[in-house]
């Protein structure tokens, strides 16, 4: 009898830790995909320009390519004391968030240099290895097509004077992270940097676009 109660004990206990096993692989592996954007969503989502830079390893990077995969675009500089880091950090992020979830191989990560002149392929892998940025595109050009990506995301950009002369110069410009569907269009986006957005809040907005299937 004493021996039967020890072994209905102990199959009740695997029964349990079975069952919150389950529960945990559940809740991680099925968690239910968000409904309600978080950004700020393009009622009539619009055609994302299309172009051509070089990345952090000098090879060139056409954005259209990743037609079908939904893109997270974000500007920055290397040379920038505040919001880039900032901004480079919630990237860090948000690649430890997809790549727990699966996704970082259905999204793309491009960060745009607003500071070409100074932000070499070689300038750029170093800040891609500052921030754990190995999974996102860093780009750069020659001024003037890097500008013309400017002026088609609506990016202020403007060089600016700093107290500092080992910098040289600052560059002030719009912070932003657009998000772009699978049919090639931009259809949220968040102002600024972290506070004002977070990682979580940035994964929340890009799973329910890899969730949607493309209509093109």
């Amino acid at each position: 009898m004493v021996g039967e109660r020890k072994l209905y004990i102990i199959l009740a206990a695997l029964i349990v830790i079975g069952g919150v096993g389950v529960f945990f692989i559940y809740n991680n592996t099925f968690s239910p995909i968000p409904t309600q954007f978080r950004g700020n969503r393009y009622l009539n989502p619009i055609v994302a320009p299309d172009f051509e830079l070089i990345d952090q390893y000098g090879r060139p990077f056409r954005l259209s390519d990743f037609k079908g995969k939904v893109i997270a675009i974000t500007f920055i500089y290397t040379h920038c004391p505040d919001i880039c880091p900032a901004i480079s950090a919630g990237f860090h992020q948000l690649i430890g968030l997809l790549e727990d979830k699966g996704l970082d191989d259905d999204v793309v990560l491009v960060m745009v240099s607003v500071d070409p002149e100074r932000d070499t392929p070689e300038r750029l892998r170093e800040w891609m290895e500052l921030y754990g940025l190995e999974k996102a595109y860093l780009l750069t050009g020659d001024y003037d097509e890097v500008s013309k990506v400017w002026k088609a995301y609506g990016v202020f950009v403007d060089k600016i004077e700093v107290e500092d002369p080992n910098l040289g110069y600052g560059v002030a410009h719009t912070g932003i992270v657009y998000l772009i569907n699978k049919d090639f269009e931009i259809e949220v986006f968040f102002l600024g940097a972290p506070p004002q957005w977070s990682a979580e809040d940035l994964f929340n907005d890009i799973q329910i676009l890899v969730a949607r299937p493309s209509e093109s």
